[in-house]
């Protein structure tokens, strides 16, 4: 007979779901102060509305669809981190109704058809971000320049007298790159502040690194065929900087290729998912809008994560990659 206390070993950790929502979050919260520093209350509020209302459109839809488990689901501050992240690749000019559009698709379509919290296939914010820049992308066009209007908020409800087009990133300095001291998106600018926020990620274990170390590394292997009227190796080497500090990668691969929940769990599936989310993001660049080509192949990552994991199982199985397993004995 077997002992209840043979059935061993039993994981203990601190690091729960709410414990990693919340380092997720404090991980946000540099962008989220480099977002109202720039862009002022305009910014706070649509960060604010976006993630009150995922959180509250969450438990609401979560009471209607399942009428179990709320109290399992919506502790784990899931929908803040989905909000906060979305809001932090909007336009600082964009209205609250197109927010509240995305918040909407994000909270009900992606996350309760899958069965809530932990359950969706496709990381919410960046599902939400994805279909309002295809379906009104027009209406994201609302760029202000940095600290020129702190207290400008007639664009919350669609007042466009004040937009000017998003900066051209091959006419920069680095250091703007790197501060996002320019006229981009709320929180997606500075890639100094999502570095540090990568990690401190890793440090309190909370994010996988295969993935996004893998899509930036193949990223850069493949930007020569991204962009080839180079004609020096000092315009390459410009070139690929203010590709990788201004297109956004930088913070796809800190705030959705590391997730715990969308991602290949395995080490060589997360690997083999950066790797193709990197060769598909080049091939869509310069053929689609710019947030389209980074949050694009996210979504296909993300629907592919499954079977990646499955294949990369089936080798580690056939002999190919040694892994360590736990055997019960009677």
């Amino acid at each position: 007979m077997i002992k209840s206390r043979n059935l061993a070993p039993f994981i203990h950790t601190e690091k729960t779901a709410p414990y990693i929502y919340l380092t997720h979050i404090a991980a946000l919260l540099p962008c989220v102060v480099s977002g109202i520093v720039f862009y002022g209350i305009r910014a706070l509020a649509l960060m604010v509305i976006c993630s009150g209302s995922f959180m509250i459109l969450d438990n609401l839809f979560g009471r209607m669809v399942r009428r179990d488990g709320i109290d399992r689901n919506y502790t784990d501050f899931s929908s803040i981190e989905s909000g906060l992240i979305y809001a932090l690749m909007l336009p600082p000019g964009t209205s609250i109704a197109v927010a509240l559009l995305g918040v909407l698709f994000g909270s009900f379509v992606i996350k309760q058809f899958f069965g809530g919290s932990g359950n969706n296939i496709i990381n919410p914010a960046c599902g939400a971000r994805l279909l309002i820049e295809l379906i009104v992308p027009s209406q994201l066009g609302g760029f202000v320049n940095p600290i020129s209007s702190w207290f400008g908020f007639a664009s919350l409800v669609g007042n466009t007298d004040s937009f000017i087009p998003a900066d051209d990133p091959g006419s920069l300095y680095i250091i703007e790159l790197l501060t996002g001291n320019y006229v981009g998106y709320i929180g997606m600018s500075c890639s100094v502040l999502i570095v540090m926020a990568a990690i401190y990620q890793a440090a309190k274990g909370t994010t996988r690194l295969y993935a996004p170390i893998s899509y930036l590394t193949v990223l850069v292997i493949l930007f020569p065929f991204v962009i080839r009227d180079i004609t020096s190796p000092s315009d390459f080497f410009r070139s690929l900087a203010t590709f990788m500090l201004s297109s956004g990668v930088i913070f796809v691969a800190t705030y959705m290729l590391g997730e715990l929940t969308t991602m290949p769990s395995r080490m060589w599936g997360g690997v083999i998912a950066g790797a193709i989310c990197a060769a598909m993001t080049c091939v869509l660049y310069g053929r689609v809008s710019v947030m389209c080509a980074v949050l694009a192949p996210v979504v296909a990552i993300n629907f592919m994560s499954f079977e990646i994991d499955f294949f990369t199982k089936t080798i580690a199985h056939r002999g190919k990659t040694r892994q360590r397993e736990v055997k019960v004995k009677g």
